[in-house]
């Protein structure tokens, strides 16, 4: 749990959200156990491409030089004050995932796991919005554009008018991007998250033909799903 809470959330942050991370950790490690199988593996890894993972003893060694100590007894305190604490829904350890930052509001799981949790539906976290990080833009060339829709989408036929590339979209009622049209084709908007490499499925994509480039905005950071983590910040604050 202490690499766990260090490997989501700057030492910086106040107590009270590194506590709100430990208890998140601890409750999500417990509903893996109960729900693990041959397939999905172990209930964290260290592996920084899965989802939720932690920091080993070497690597904080590494990345705290000589605060390793005072760290190291700042966060063992804070975990064990919590370490009794489990977030249970239906007297089970409950599945709470978490992520850094939403669009303003969560999301429900089924709109990105398509598995509907009662107690991960979405709920307002306004402040996330006024994050400086809420916001993001970046840019793709047509050549680029093309690519990555070309590997993903070997079937769907694009037109010489990139502005015909994409089309409609639906949204989910937290305003993330439930499906869009991809060369006439719905995809749904997590899968086109995934395929750009978005930092949110709340995005927008505009074709700039003076400049020959897509201009990719998106609000949030991460899958938007349990317990926002600089929603956390802001109320520990």
């Amino acid at each position: 749990l202490i690499g766990a809470v260090a490997a989501e959330m700057p030492l910086s942050w106040p107590d009270e959200a590194l506590k709100a991370q430990a208890v998140a950790a601890h409750s999500y490690v417990l509903y893996c156990r109960d729900h693990a199988t041959a397939a999905n593996g172990a209930w964290l890894s260290a592996d920084p491409a899965r989802r939720q993972g932690y920091l080993t003893d070497a690597v904080l060694h590494s990345y705290w030089g000589t605060d390793y100590e005072a760290n190291y007894a700042r966060l063992s305190s804070l975990v064990d004050s919590v370490l009794g604490d489990v977030l249970c829904y239906d007297v089970a350890a409950a599945g709470t995932s978490y992520f850094a930052l939403s669009n303003g509001r969560t999301e429900a799981s089924q709109n990105v796991w398509e598995q509907t949790l009662p107690y991960l539906q979405g709920v307002d976290s306004p402040t996330d919005r006024t994050n400086p990080d809420c916001e993001a833009h970046f840019t793709l060339t047509r050549p680029q554009m093309e690519h990555l829709l070309a590997v993903a989408f070997p079937d769907y036929a694009l037109t010489d008018n990139p502005s015909d590339w994409f089309g409609a979209q639906e949204y989910t009622d937290a305003g993330y991007v439930a499906r869009i049209q991809v060369a006439g084709q719905w995809v749904r908007g997590t899968v086109l998250r995934r395929v750009l490499a978005l930092r949110s499925a709340c995005f927008s994509i505009e074709w700039q033909p003076t400049e020959e480039q897509f201009i990719l905005t998106t609000w949030g950071y991460g899958h938007g799903v349990g317990l926002s983590q600089y929603g956390a910040h802001t109320m520990a604050a």
